[in-house]
């Protein structure tokens, strides 16, 4: 699990940067707070749950710069 927490932390990240958000902007994006975003840019442990609703809204976003 550690391997897919960092390699998400990086998604996640990569896609922030290439969309020039901040964490506070994505935080919006997402419906989280900036905290929320930190620390999940940074491979912390995050709850099953919002862990599902992180990777299900990048997911989202992943698509949509595909359809473009």
């Amino acid at each position: 699990m550690e391997c897919d927490r960092n390699e998400f932390a990086l998604a996640l990240k990569t896609w922030r940067l290439r969309s020039a958000l901040t964490q506070s902007e994505a935080g919006k994006v997402f419906g989280v707070s900036r905290y929320t975003i930190m620390r999940a840019e940074a491979g912390k442990q995050l709850t099953w749950e919002m862990a599902y609703k992180l990777f299900a809204r990048l997911s989202d976003q992943l698509v949509k710069e595909r359809q473009q």
